[in-house]
């Protein structure tokens, strides 16, 4: 029986699962941290209902992009050396195994999403940023 792609994928270019899960841990704590930050400058600023959300969601969008763009100069692959993206498989490679790239990164597929919507954006960083939020203005109004 042939390998499928995502086994092809692994061997072409393995994964270390403690390496993936410190560098997800590390985006959760960027997350974390940056969310927090931005509601205490939301509540300093006295943003309220929409546009405080819309505070929150553009300055997510800028750290997540910054970090990309971080991840894309300090490796030249992009997210994919990093991350593992939908199931670990390597984007250009076909039945045979043989991987389509002229460049040597590795682009996973779906590794991006790991970047921009990973680390508990809309989960535990969302309640971080309303936490302060909700505090720096009733504090401060």
């Amino acid at each position: 029986m042939a390998p499928s792609k995502q086994e092809l994928s692994l061997l072409l270019n393995p994964l270390v699962p403690e390496a993936v899960q410190h560098n997800n841990k590390t985006l959760t704590n960027l997350h974390s941290v940056t969310s927090f930050l931005l509601g205490l400058v939301a509540g300093i600023l006295a943003l309220q209902s929409a546009y405080g959300f819309a505070f929150y969601l553009s300055g997510t969008v800028l750290v997540s992009g910054v970090f990309h763009l971080l991840l894309i100069s300090r490796s030249g692959g992009g997210a994919g050396v990093f991350f593992p993206g939908a199931n670990g498989e390597i984007a250009d490679i076909d039945e045979r195994g043989f991987v389509h790239n002229s460049s040597r990164a590795v682009q996973r597929k779906g590794a991006w999403r790991d970047v921009w919507f990973g680390g508990g954006v809309m989960g535990e960083a969302l309640s971080g940023f309303v936490l302060g939020w909700a505090g720096t203005a009733g504090v401060l109004h």
